[in-house]
């Protein structure tokens, strides 16, 4: 009995989400290890990019188009904010959270640009060392 369940139970580690997930995590590291000397994490660049895209980007905008909660997107949000990269400015309508990146902002993600150019020119290489394909 437990030599059948031990062989159902290996037979979940090939579990599609589970592996995307976990190359999801390799890839995560390996563009935070990348942007490092910038002082932003991959997440925190990917936020700033989207911010810097558009004049008047909402909370909302922003969830929808990361495809995150607007929990944990606030939470991404107020790291950015209390480290002044961005700024909350006032909205025709209060209800509205309106983002805009701050010069300290724009410079921070311009240091950025050329270590993320970096690591997506080496990323395929990486993977296929590693032995997956991000593509």
């Amino acid at each position: 009995m437990e030599e059948t369940r031990s062989f159902r139970y290996r037979q979940l580690l090939s579990c599609k989400c589970f592996k995307m997930r976990k190359a999801s995590r390799v890839v995560t590291q390996f563009y935070d290890k990348k942007l490092k000397p910038s002082g932003i994490r991959i997440t925190q660049f990917t936020i700033l990019t989207l911010i810097a895209t558009s004049e008047n980007r909402t909370l909302i905008s922003l969830a929808n188009e990361l495809l995150m909660d607007r929990t944990t997107l606030t939470r991404g949000l107020n790291i950015l904010l209390k480290e002044e990269l961005i700024e909350q400015i006032k909205s025709e309508d209060s209800r509205k959270k309106i983002m805009r990146l701050t010069k300290k902002g724009h410079i921070v993600l311009d240091k950025a640009i050329p270590l993320w150019l970096e690591a997506e020119h080496q990323i395929l290489d990486e993977s296929k060392k590693l032995g997956f394909s991000v593509i």
